[in-house]
């Protein structure tokens, strides 16, 4: 990291974009090769960067527990783990387009059990206290209705969360004592440590995964992506290469 400090202090013309015109001497052959030279490293120191912060969305991750709260067969031969946001867009986005999809073809046939994990962004402030109410419905068998509510909602808040699960059905002086418990907030966080660890940063993130003996195995996919690239997915993973 410090020869790439290096580099872009001494080569600021390699990163300041276009000159209509130089001052500067023409440069020979070594300096070409050089230039070329420190334009590899700095790509090349860029990537490992990216990957470090990001991970690497072609490469397996491995892990023991895929979350509490899902649908479909536990037996399912694949699971799909979101890491989500109730106050992201684009989660809102790939819930209202690619799921419903995902969910008739892959879910509700048995092929695929989807599992949702919490990842509140800390810019969203809405996002935290909507994964609270939702887990304290869940307490209450409510987590779906809720879940599905939140993602149909025009705005997110934390009382529109309290009024969704009341509409579910649950019990209102449960809820509340509920959302103040320690132990709801730990588990959030606990999912944020673990998408931490795994290189998922943003919302939504995805790990499409196989048992492979306790754990699991799977690649990441980041973003609202079509319901296309799921599919080839699932798909090269039950043994369909070119569906």
């Amino acid at each position: 990291m410090k020869r790439l400090l290096t580099i872009l202090l001494i080569s600021p013309i390699l990163l300041a974009g276009c000159v209509t015109q130089s001052t500067q001497p023409a440069l020979t052959s070594a300096q070409g090769v050089e230039i070329l030279a420190q334009l590899k490293e700095i790509r090349t120191a860029l990537s490992a960067l990216d990957a470090k912060q990001h991970g690497d969305p072609t490469g397996p991750v491995r892990f023991k527990d895929a979350g509490t709260y899902g649908i479909g067969s536990p037996s399912a031969p694949i699971t799909l783990v979101e890491f989500a946001d109730y106050q992201c867009p684009f989660c809102k986005k790939f819930h209202q387009t690619s799921f419903p999809e995902i969910k008739r073809k892959y879910i509700d046939t048995g092929k695929v059990r989807y599992v949702v994990r919490d990842l509140p962004l800390s810019f969203h402030e809405q996002a935290l206290p909507a994964a609270i109410a939702t887990r304290c419905a869940g307490s209450q068998g409510k987590f779906w209705p809720v879940f599905e509510g939140l993602f149909m909602a025009d705005t997110i808040t934390a009382a529109g969360a309290r009024d969704a699960a009341l509409a579910a059905g649950v019990d209102g002086k449960a809820f509340d004592a509920c959302i103040k418990d320690p132990a709801i907030t730990k588990s959030i966080d606990d999912d944020l440590q673990e998408a931490s660890r795994l290189g998922i940063d943003g919302t939504p993130g995805f790990i499409v995964a196989h048992p492979a003996g306790a754990e699991f195995e799977g690649t990441l996919i980041m973003g609202a992506q079509p319901a296309s690239v799921f599919i080839k997915k699932f798909e090269e993973l039950l043994g369909n290469p070119n569906p």
